[in-house]
């Protein structure tokens, strides 16, 4: 006899394959929505690194100031200071995603375009020059998703630089372009994106001329003046920043100047033309490369590094030495230390710094103690033979020294970020070059 349908057991395997099918379908979706979600994120992460490049290399398109120090003090034309960190992309090591983030790019800009636009009260103002800090800062806790690693969050800060205010506050209670003592630093920051100065209990705004010096500068002199110590050009840092937190936005404004979040390395590198490349299996390593102080020389030199690149602190040079030393790369050590009475003083951090000659003819006495006598001031500009050799106003009778006192002919940013959800780590490099100085 025929058949007329399906027994029960069979219904059953019919229905069990189908549900088996069913689910590896779901499970193919799901691994297809999973791979396209990750895509896209890495995606998004990828356009934002393209467009966080693209802002740094509009900000240095316009850099104001030639990179050869020192820069005279009236020629109104700004400043370039990198701070390199402790921590580099050596010192990390393979156990570790995080890199060299704790280097601080600051410099001065003219747009070439449209003006820069900042807070002003309770409304805006432009000026196509500005003050323009990149830093890192570890992010909370919250955001730290990857076990030994910390990740950091990219900031950027606007300042705009104008001589003249002559609105709001500064021109109020004949305040003659300045702000009263209740306004302070840092806090005004929160309330004006400009560049301002301390000087006893006024702040005044800064043009490109007042930006040369160094103490003028964002974060440089956060107490006010006059600093505490007679050595006046050497005193300032803005290293503090880094672990201080600041120098970034807060309370309402807070994450307005946040360019990047999840960044594991922010590393910038100078060009050293005298920086020696190297083998290490037959691939040509340069300084901060892993290897490379076991590497074979190839007779190439040329390279972007870090400032200090060998990590030798013992590099400094006195400002009446020759520069850079002999058989040494301009950025290999840590540059040029004057002198207090009888002991060096370097830099606390590695700086370049473009510098000032303003602080040969400031009328204070930067204390120096070389070769001339005691309590002498700007003895390097006054005409004087001070040291004795022969020879008016030579490089041994100068107060200070840029602290690598030589042009600058190219610089190289490395950002590299991670993205949570797929776990992908991209990089870009934006390099700039300064030729022909």
């Amino acid at each position: 006899m025929n058949r007329r349908g399906m027994t029960l057991i069979e219904m059953m395997v019919a229905t069990t394959m189908t549900l088996i099918i069913m689910g590896i379908i779901a499970q193919l979706f799901g691994i297809l929505g999973n791979s396209v979600s990750g895509s896209r994120t890495t995606l998004d992460m990828s356009q934002q690194l393209r467009a966080v490049a693209n802002t740094l290399r509009t900000d240095l398109a316009g850099i104001t100031v030639e990179t050869v120090p020192p820069v005279a003090a009236d020629s109104d034309s700004g400043y370039l200071e990198i701070i390199e960190g402790e921590n580099g992309d050596f010192t990390s090591g393979t156990a570790s995603l995080t890199g060299d983030c704790d280097d601080i790019l600051m410099f001065t800009s003219r747009s070439l375009s449209s003006p820069f636009v900042g807070k002003f009260e309770d409304g805006l103002i432009e000026s196509p020059n500005a003050e323009i800090i990149w830093l890192c800062q570890p992010s909370p806790i919250a955001m730290q998703t990857i076990p030994g690693s910390t990740l950091y969050t990219l900031y950027r800060r606007q300042l705009l630089a104008m001589d003249y205010v002559g609105a709001g506050a500064f021109a109020t209670g004949g305040n003659n372009n300045s702000l009263p003592s209740t306004f302070s630093i840092p806090s005004v920051y929160q309330t004006y994106d400009l560049s301002l100065r301390s000087d006893g209990s006024r702040l005044y705004p800064n043009s490109l001329g007042d930006l040369t010096k160094r103490e003028n500068r964002f974060m440089h002199n956060p107490s006010g003046l006059p600093l505490s110590s007679a050595n006046y050009a050497y005193n300032n840092t803005a290293a503090h920043i880094a672990t201080s937190g600041s120098g970034t936005l807060a309370g309402a404004r807070a994450g307005e100047d946040i360019v990047m979040t999840n960044v594991l390395s922010f590393d910038v590198r100078l060009y050293d033309p005298r920086a020696p490349i190297l083998a290490v299996n037959s691939v040509a390593v340069t300084p901060g490369d892993p290897g490379y102080a076991t590497g074979t020389a190839t007779g190439a030199q040329g390279a972007y590094v870090d400032l200090n690149w060998t990590q030798n602190l013992n590099m400094a040079i006195s400002a009446t030495a020759a520069y850079p030393p002999s058989g040494q790369g301009v950025f290999q050590g840590r540059g040029v230390s004057v002198k207090s009475g009888s002991s060096a003083v370097p830099f606390a951090n590695r700086i370049y710094d473009t510098w000032s000659t303003h602080y040969e003819s400031n009328g204070i006495n930067e204390g120096d103690g070389v070769n001339v006598p005691p309590g002498t001031i700007d003895e390097g500009t006054n005409g004087i033979d001070d040291n004795g050799d022969g020879v008016i106003d030579d490089v041994g009778e100068l107060e200070t020294s840029p602290p690598y006192p030589a042009p600058l002919r190219g610089l190289e940013v490395r950002i590299r970020c991670y993205e949570p959800q797929s776990r992908q780590v991209r990089q870009i490099t934006v390099r700039h070059t300064f030729v022909p100085h």
